[in-house]
């Protein structure tokens, strides 16, 4: 496998990401051979997930100091949308478990050194809204935390939680957000929830947690992120300096643009390397139909436009994070949007590479039916719906911002 190279003297991001991706192209034809298995398991293989720690694609967003990249964030997009063209549940762990890192990196050192103290192959999953019926009690200290907190993607394979919980005031009313970091094995259990028709593979599970005291020195909170107030003391390390209110909104993009995509790829190449019929027609090669040119010269558009827009809010994001200076509010509604109309794009377009295929793209056996249901569940996350974001934005241009609707901007 390529070895990426971690020394503080070589820390350039675009040779990072160089070095990075080579070592993932290595390993996307395991990550596609075991993606059925992975869906069909509900869980990704652990030689896979292993495969993805050792290439660098879980620890893009680790420290160097503790063996990790400190990627950037046109890296992380570059690899999650390689990854998942492969295996879309490979994909989405290489968003939230990174992310997971990211947060970890923005938090105490205390918090940080309890996490990568054995290297940085230890992940952290973030679910971030426990469900209804959660206890969060403040006590000398810390929070105690007991509940249930569905949605935790990789818990078959994290050692850590990043566990989201309201913050109240005196009076009992929410006042803020915050992440308190608990080790798993502290939990009552892991339920297996996650039965789905997408990104079956994530292991989604729900983390049960009875009286787990978090302190204070391992928590941060959602006001402190949005407002720029890191705790980390390495204030040297760009990584972690990246807007909070951006990358909240955009990070589910990038396995959706992966996926639609690989799904054109593979549309592309089938065509177009032996005639394929159009079916009850006379066309004996579909590439030669005006419907069929038509169809995948706007995917192809859809899919190039929303990469576009991707990239230059993943390199605008690396620029901010240089200088630690976050963006206005105006701005972070703006790539809200950008984002929102990404997932639009890509929906369009895995729709319609699917109407060139035709119906046998959902046969079992075709890989194609299960990027589908992957794009059009990873799409429709809670911070990938793109009415939230529409709305992010309108209030930002209307003036609206005393009707906060989410802590994420």
């Amino acid at each position: 496998m390529t070895t990426v190279d971690t020394t503080a003297a070589s820390h350039d991001l675009a040779q990072t990401r160089e070095e990075v991706l080579a070592s993932v192209r290595e390993i996307l034809p395991l990550l596609a051979s075991r993606a059925d298995e992975a869906e069909r398991n509900r869980r990704v293989d652990p030689e896979v997930f292993a495969a993805l720690v050792d290439s660098g694609a879980l620890r893009l967003f680790v420290p160097r100091r503790f063996g990790g990249l400190e990627a950037g964030y046109r890296t992380y997009l570059e690899v999650a949308m390689e990854v998942s063209a492969a295996c879309g549940s490979s994909g989405w762990f290489t968003f939230i478990l990174n992310h997971g890192d990211w947060h970890i990196g923005q938090m105490a050192e205390a918090a940080q050194n309890k996490v990568w103290a054995n290297g940085p192959g230890e992940k952290v999953i973030v679910p971030l809204t426990p469900a209804p019926g959660f206890t969060a009690e403040r006590v000398e200290g810390g929070t105690v935390l007991s509940g249930q907190w569905p949605y935790s993607s990789g818990s078959d394979h994290a050692v850590w939680g990043a566990m989201g919980f309201p913050v109240f005031g005196e009076d009992g009313a929410p006042v803020d957000n915050a992440i308190g970091l608990v080790r798993l094995a502290e939990a009552v259990e892991v339920k297996d929830t996650w039965f789905v028709s997408g990104m079956a593979g994530t292991s989604s599970n729900t983390v049960v947690l009875k009286d787990v005291f978090v302190p204070d020195e391992l928590t941060i909170t959602f006001s402190e992120l949005m407002s720029h107030q890191f705790r980390t003391p390495f204030t040297e390390e760009s990584q972690y300096q990246q807007d909070a209110g951006v990358v909240f909104h955009f990070a589910t993009l990038a396995p959706v643009i992966g996926l639609a995509r690989g799904a054109y790829e593979s549309v592309l190449k089938r065509i177009t390397s032996s005639p394929k019929p159009m079916a009850y027609t006379f066309y004996s090669d579909t590439t030669k139909s005006a419907a069929t040119q038509a169809a995948m010269a706007r995917a192809s558009w859809l899919i190039e436009t929303a990469l576009q827009q991707a990239r230059a809010t993943a390199d605008a994001i690396d620029a901010q994070a240089a200088t630690g200076t976050p963006f206005s509010s105006l701005e972070r509604a703006r790539f809200a949007m950008a984002a929102a109309e990404g997932h639009k794009l890509c929906r369009e377009a895995m729709d319609l590479v699917l109407d060139v295929n035709g119906a046998g793209s959902f046969a079992l056996v075709n890989p194609l039916q299960r990027m589908f249901r992957d794009l059009h569940v990873a799409s429709r996350h809670g911070m990938s719906v793109p009415g939230l974001k529409h709305e992010v934005y309108g209030r930002a241009l209307l003036g609206a911002s005393e009707q906060q609707m989410t802590p994420m901007v």
